[in-house]
């Protein structure tokens, strides 16, 4: 009787470890899967960009290379990890958090804006894919800014890591701001809340709630801050923003800020939601 009661329980831990086991390969990931991006690069200027994506824990491929369009991204290494091998920012049930940082190598002589939903991924272990990214934006090197004045002059810039970024901006003569855009209005628009404090305060206000013109006497100065909501913080972002306006001489005039939010924070919740969205598979986790 007593041996037939370990049978039994030895057959019950089988089936608990064989369901366990199903569960835990249900969960696993066909393929890498990429967060959305909204990101402008230009090549040859700072044109290092860094991807996010989720893998599964136990996959130690890592990625020799991108390709947008033709553009080439090259891995690039640090003095913390200098050999080739996946780089995890943060670890979940079933898969990770990893990140690739390539330099942008244009492939062509083009002088287009080049934009892109999608990018080839190559691995080391021999395996390649097409991949969602959300946006990429890539200039080419010509499109650096010039030297010459701007009568709305930027001062000063930064950001925090809750996600905020700022600029003060000073008039170096009488002018008005007349327009406030962004490159992915479309995407990211009214997920994006902007704070102009100086002369003219509008606090925590969609781009679309911005009230224009902002009218700047010589040596006045004004503070744009932004920042994601929090539904869309898990973004990685960096991206100009744009002032432009005409002086009171009737010049037009444009200025850039930036948006820099490159260091997504998820939870399981998060994790669940975009493999979901991105493959239709509930993760019931």
């Amino acid at each position: 009787m007593k041996e037939r009661y370990f049978w039994v329980a030895i057959g019950l831990i089988s089936i608990s470890w064989l369901a366990n086991s199903l569960y835990a390969y249900s969960k696993q990931l066909k393929e890498p899967i990429f967060l959305d991006h909204y990101i402008e690069a230009v090549i040859g200027h700072h044109s290092n960009v860094t991807f996010y994506y989720l893998a599964n824990k136990n996959d130690q491929s890592y990625i020799n290379y991108i390709v947008l369009g033709d553009v080439e991204g090259l891995p690039q290494r640090d003095f913390i990890y200098p050999e080739a091998s996946p780089h995890a920012v943060d670890t979940y049930k079933h898969q990770e958090l990893r990140s690739i940082t390539v330099e942008l190598r244009q492939l062509n002589d083009s002088d287009e804006d080049r934009s892109f939903n999608e990018m080839q991924v190559y691995y080391s272990d021999g395996k390649a894919s097409t991949v969602s990214i959300g946006e990429v934006i890539i200039h080419p090197s010509e499109s650096i800014a010039s030297d010459d004045p701007i009568p709305l002059k930027l001062s000063s810039g930064g950001g925090s890591n809750d996600g905020k970024s700022s600029h003060t901006f000073w008039a170096t003569e009488p002018l008005s701001i007349q327009k406030i855009s962004i490159p992915f209005r479309n995407a990211l628009g009214d997920e994006l809340r902007l704070s102009i404090t100086g002369s003219h305060i509008q606090k925590d206000k969609t781009l679309d709630g911005i009230e224009l013109p902002i009218h700047l006497a010589e040596a006045e100065h004004v503070t744009v801050a932004m920042q994601l909501d929090q539904t869309a913080a898990s973004i990685p972002s960096s991206f100009p923003i744009h002032l432009s306006g005409t002086t009171a001489a009737g010049e037009p005039f444009t200025s850039n800020g930036g948006y820099n939010w490159q260091h997504p924070y998820l939870k399981q919740a998060d994790v669940n939601r975009i493999i979901q969205e991105k493959t239709g598979r509930n993760s019931g986790e």
